[in-house]
């Protein structure tokens, strides 16, 4: 067990990945990291950010940019706002997944923008909480949000349930108790608190692979929360990630941890370049 604090999302990931790479087998268990100002990047932060990202698409992985979508659709938001998020999203899903043979692509997204309701009706949990906050903001953590089902399908009504709150649960036991690995999700919980007028959210994760998935997942998660703070009227506050089991990994074989030490380095590297200056 160990807590990492830091500033930026960049310097948070650096610590842990670090914190992890001298540990036994290079894991541990319930590691908690604070972010404490998600949103902006500093110089270094976004050096260490390219850094990575060159890392892990030069070594066959995922961008992190492709992660952090796959938690909150920041670029339809920026296209479109709210209405694109809510409804244009989940309609170019719904195309994607049809052509594709893992439909499990994209799913945290969907299931805080669909889910289904024990009665059959469709709702967006996502909507529904953001109403909660703009209506309700005096309160600071007095709501609960029905979980509903993990939908089969990309389905398109929108159903608003007199229901909400500023809890989301990604895990659906209907849905995920019976696979052992690969389709079922990483990502637990998100909890939303307001804390005098600052939006902060805090993650659960049943598994997490720190080098191919937390840099992207700290990025996706810190964009959900500007969503909300914006769209609320609020500012943006911590971000606390809780990794239950936490793995340095080498993506699957994809790099060895000699790539990963040589990529901690340099990016430490960055960020003592800058406290020189």
């Amino acid at each position: 067990m160990e807590l990492i604090r830091g500033t930026s999302t960049p310097e948070v990931w650096l610590a842990a990945c670090e914190y992890l790479e001298k540990q036994p087998d290079h894991e541990d268990y319930d590691v908690f990291l604070h972010v404490t100002n998600p949103s902006p990047l500093s110089r270094a932060d976004a050096m260490v950010l390219k850094g990575v990202d060159d890392f892990l698409t030069n070594h066959g992985g995922a961008s992190i940019n492709t992660v952090a979508e796959t938690i909150f659709p920041l670029q339809d938001y920026l296209r479109g706002g709210k209405k694109a998020v809510f409804d244009t999203y989940p309609e170019r899903m719904k195309k994607i997944h049809a052509v594709r043979k893992d439909r499990q692509w994209g799913n945290y997204a969907m299931r805080i923008l669909r889910q289904k309701d024990r009665d059959g009706t469709i709702y967006n949990p996502l909507k529904d909480l953001l109403k909660k906050i703009q209506d309700h903001g005096e309160y600071k953590a007095t709501f609960e949000l029905g979980r509903g089902h993990a939908m089969d399908g990309i389905e398109t009504e929108l159903h608003d349930l007199e229901k909400g709150g500023d809890d989301i649960a990604i895990y659906d036991g209907a849905a995920d108790r019976r696979p052992m690995y690969g389709h079922l999700p990483c990502l637990m919980h998100l909890s939303v608190k307001l804390d005098h007028g600052t939006i902060r959210i805090n993650a659960t994760y049943r598994s997490h692979y720190y080098v191919q998935r937390l840099l992207g997942n700290l990025i996706g998660l810190a964009r959900l929360q500007y969503f909300l703070a914006h769209e609320a009227g609020l500012e943006i506050g911590p971000l606390t990630i809780n990794s239950t089991y936490a793995k340095l990994d080498t993506g699957e074989g994809k790099w060895r941890m000699r790539d990963i030490k040589e990529l901690l380095a340099e990016s430490r590297q960055l960020y003592a370049v800058k406290d020189a200056a």
